[in-house]
């Protein structure tokens, strides 16, 4: 059994988006052959790749009056705005009453070329890369034990190589660096391709 390709897709299993790595395997007879934690870490590797580039973000337009009272993100969003305003990377104005305030960053040419933009619940953000995703491979396997075929494991990796961003976006949430994370993964086969769903993307690990 060789591999021959892979591809990428996404499901809706009860209203949350999963995501679905394929490897297609072309075989001589229509059986597989046991899933074991050797292959399962073939099969996910398909989709881990070894490093993935991770953003934060920050609204350009933060704001709170008495009605919309401000909140603990507010004041990490006004911080990580004056951090990149002091590196030249924005400008921030601000309105200021006694109950209320009104703070706009604009990017200025620094910035430009290192500032994406995104939309969000928010408003409009400025988003950029403050580290990496580095994947540490496959634990935990564990076959289901009457159906040789399906299985499930954790897919251990940590935030690594931060970039000089990565101190002055202070709303980046749980991120530390060289902690361990694991997302937990289900394997099966199906229609004559081996199949893994990420059940849970980030969750603490043991």
């Amino acid at each position: 059994m060789s591999l021959l390709e892979y591809g990428a897709m996404t499901r809706k299993t009860s209203g949350a988006v999963v995501l679905i790595a394929c490897a297609v395997f072309a075989t001589a007879c229509g059986k597989p052959e046991p899933l074991t934690a050797q292959k399962a870490q073939q099969i996910v590797s398909s989709w881990a790749f070894k490093r993935e580039p991770v953003y934060a973000e920050v609204p350009q337009k933060v704001w709170w009056t008495p009605k919309s009272p401000k909140d603990d993100y507010d004041e990490l969003a006004v911080r990580t705005l004056r951090n990149l305003e002091r590196v030249g990377l924005v400008t921030v104005t601000e309105e200021l009453t006694a109950d209320s305030a009104t703070y706009v960053a604009k990017v200025t040419r620094k910035g430009f070329p290192i500032l994406g933009t995104a939309p969000s619940y928010r408003g409009p953000v400025y988003r950029a890369k403050i580290c990496e995703k580095v994947y540490d491979g496959l634990r935990n396997f564990v076959r289901h034990p009457r159906e040789e075929t399906v299985g499930h494991g954790e897919l251990v990796w940590h935030y690594a190589n931060p970039t000089p961003l990565y101190p002055l976006f202070e709303t980046k949430i749980n991120k530390p660096l060289d902690k361990p994370f694991a997302s937990h993964v289900s394997f099966w086969y199906d229609d004559r391709q081996w199949k893994f769903a990420v059940n849970v993307r980030k969750a603490p690990s043991s």
